[in-house]
């Protein structure tokens, strides 16, 4: 694919933000566990961080189509009292992880916490049936039913105000504004568009480190500013709309959520 997007990215703003970090994180994924019409579904864990600024889940790969979904953190279950604390919304991708983030919230290290996941009529939220992270379980089906053994592919996020935030407002094509908060200071961030799917970096300095887009293309690296932000607001043609798009901090390694162009 020509690189369309490298000419369009150019100029910088400003705002005192800070990068995030996975917390929990319970990668083991050897089954499709829930979704299609199912209500009720929510994942226990308990945080090490003192707050908490997203949180994700794998979509199993071959179910579906994309959709948008809501992913919440509540201080217990709806059905047993709970009260809401976050929430984020956004589209979901078979064969990626979902990732949504919303402004830090306090949390208390060594207390449950829920994350509620919305209904899918299409796709499958993984999981694993081993019992792979031992601070939760899965809950599942009206009056979230709980599986003790069962666990959902799942991650959670911890960080300064904002986290490390990519956000896209506008319609494709034409006028679109990019913007990315908590990365390094006057760091180097790497931007890349592709398919959404996933994609393990096989060198650089961030080696190792998974994206959420499948055959990326390199937009380019460019330099936040002295607060770790960094925007544009390109005029994108017809050829990128429908793509993904994600940063990632070349100084910490760390990975923004993916946004749709």
């Amino acid at each position: 694919m020509k690189n369309l997007l490298l000419p369009l990215l150019a100029i910088a703003i400003a705002a005192p933000l800070t990068a995030q970090t996975i917390d929990q994180d319970s990668p083991t994924n050897n089954a499709c566990m829930a979704g299609f019409g199912q209500v009720d579904l929510a994942q226990s864990f308990i945080p090490a961080a003192s707050n908490s600024s997203g949180a994700g889940i794998f979509m199993s790969t071959g179910f579906g189509s994309p959709e948008t979904l809501t992913i919440e953190l509540w201080d217990a279950l709806p059905t047993a009292g709970g009260v809401m604390m976050a929430s984020g919304t956004g589209v979901a991708f078979p064969g990626a992880y979902f990732d949504v983030f919303w402004a830090p919230v306090a949390v208390t290290p060594g207390n449950t916490y829920f994350l509620v996941f919305s209904t899918t009529f299409t796709m499958c939220y993984a999981g694993a049936t081993n019992n792979p992270y031992p601070f939760g379980q899965v809950y599942a089906n009206p009056g979230f039913g709980g599986f003790p053994q069962f666990d959902y592919t799942f991650h959670t996020y911890t960080g300064g105000a904002g986290g490390f935030t990519l956000s896209a407002s506008g319609v494709c094509p034409g006028p679109i504004q990019i913007s990315l908060s908590g990365a390094s200071a006057n760091g180097a961030v790497a931007f890349a568009y592709g398919p959404a799917g996933s994609f393990v970096i096989p060198s650089s300095a961030c080696a190792g480190t998974s994206i959420n887009i499948a055959s990326p293309t390199l937009a380019g690296i460019f330099s936040a500013d002295a607060s770790g932000n960094f925007s544009v607001a390109p005029s994108l043609p017809a050829g990128l709309c429908g793509l993904t798009l994600q940063a990632v901090d070349m100084t910490t390694c760390g990975v923004s959520n993916a946004v749709v162009l």
